[in-house]
């Protein structure tokens, strides 16, 4: 009988200090703290697409940003009796420039210029079945090049810029104008006459 009363002792003690231990660890558990998971959220696009008060054409203005194809093609896609875009962009990102262009070409929509279109915008422009510029517009074209601070993976200036060379033929620009692209600087900003768009075939009217 003493025997068993030891053991009975010893298992409640057990028992006890069990019972002490899972406490502790839920004590600490309450005092942890629970590590937030933060997502990076995208800025919104930087530029303004929409139609007219006229409902005519449409309107783009601002940077050519992330979004900018899948919303033009959005916007198409509700108003598809509107054929005109009105271009005002001091340029952006190639790659949404491109996409823009398949839109315009799958859509026969023209393009126009009255106040400002530079780089990727002007890419944008030559995508228009019909091209027209405004008494006040301009048409700004550069050189591709990535700052040393700037590089991004793999990506070589020279072979984007044929990319879009292939763009600039395909829509009947005049090969010693493509060819004067090629060799452009990345600055300054070249601004070809009206007279030098027209003879290239840049614009399709005066």
């Amino acid at each position: 009988m003493k025997h068993q009363k030891i053991d009975i002792v010893f298992l409640q003690a057990l028992l006890a200090i069990a019972v002490s231990g899972i406490t502790l660890v839920g004590v600490a558990m309450a005092r942890t703290e629970v590590k937030q998971v933060s997502f990076r959220i995208a800025p919104p696009p930087q530029f303004e697409l929409r139609i007219n008060d006229a409902g005519d054409a449409f309107e783009f203005s601002g940077l050519v940003d992330f979004g900018l194809t899948e919303a033009l093609r959005k916007l198409v896609t509700e108003h598809p009796n509107v054929k005109r875009v009105i271009l005002d962009s001091r340029g952006g990102y190639i790659a949404e420039a491109r996409g823009a262009v398949t839109v315009l070409r799958a859509e026969e929509i023209a393009t126009h210029v009255s106040g400002q279109c530079e780089s990727a915008c002007a890419l944008i422009f030559v995508g228009g079945n019909e091209r027209t510029l405004g008494p006040e517009g301009r048409l700004g074209l550069h050189g591709y090049a990535l700052q040393r601070e700037r590089q991004f993976g793999m990506i070589d200036p020279v072979a984007e810029m044929q990319r879009d060379l292939v763009i600039y033929r395909a829509s009947g620009l005049d090969e010693a104008f493509v060819a004067k692209l090629a060799d452009l600087p990345q600055n300054p900003m070249w601004y070809p006459t009206r007279a030098e768009l027209r003879a290239a075939g840049f614009l399709t009217h005066p």
